[in-house]
């Protein structure tokens, strides 16, 4: 068990960071596309707060997320943290469904992360834009993003669940919970980043 602090900034493209990174630090694992599924029963884990993902990528893991005790930090989300490796994750899949976990909502990613001496950084391109990620102690979020150029006061501590819906409502556009990448998009993406194009066991979650 572990606890994570993380906050998120929206960019412009998340690619112009790449220079400043290697300056800073080293890339720890390059470009690659992740297939992510969020279950839930009754949505009782959402209504607490609570997090249970299945995610298929370089490889697979089964992450539970549940709110940290203790006083809050202006966009700095805290989170207890319990992750595994996952062998199989269609096997996993049919475990939570016998289970009573049913798939809420699925979303996808192109991810690459950056290990700097105080924590991590990742780079997200999402299907509704480009944010970077701090992972790191609270009181080290702050310096890396002034050492990133960006401002500590634009912090964000929203999932990219909720940050999606708010942008569906800005483009006018009806609610949707899953936000996933056309073919077409998947495939310029995959090509222009030079990434693997299918992660671990993917499949499409009904």
């Amino acid at each position: 068990m572990s606890i994570e602090h993380e906050a998120k900034f929206r960019l412009g493209d998340c690619r112009d960071m790449e220079p400043r990174l290697r300056e800073l630090g080293r890339l720890r694992t390059p470009w690659h596309f992740e297939s992510n599924t969020v279950y839930d029963r009754g949505g009782e884990l959402a209504a607490s707060g609570r997090l249970l993902r299945l995610r298929r990528a370089l490889t697979s893991t089964l992450t539970f997320k549940e709110p940290a005790p203790g006083p809050k930090t202006n966009g700095i989300k805290s989170r207890i943290e319990r992750e595994s490796l996952v062998q199989d994750p269609l096997a996993m899949d049919a475990i939570l469904r016998g289970l009573g976990y049913a798939p809420r909502l699925r979303y996808e990613k192109f991810r690459s992360v950056w290990e700097l001496p105080q924590g991590l950084v990742f780079l997200d391109i999402m299907p509704f834009g480009h944010f970077l990620e701090i992972e790191a102690h609270p009181e080290s979020i702050g310096t890396i993003a002034q050492e990133m150029g960006l401002d500590p006061g634009h912090a964000i501590d929203k999932s990219y669940h909720s940050l999606h819906q708010s942008w569906r409502r800005q483009q006018g556009l009806p609610p949707m919970d899953d936000f996933v990448f056309d073919e077409t998009e998947h495939h310029r993406l995959t090509t222009s980043l030079g990434c693997i194009a299918r992660p671990q066991g993917e499949y499409h979650a009904e």
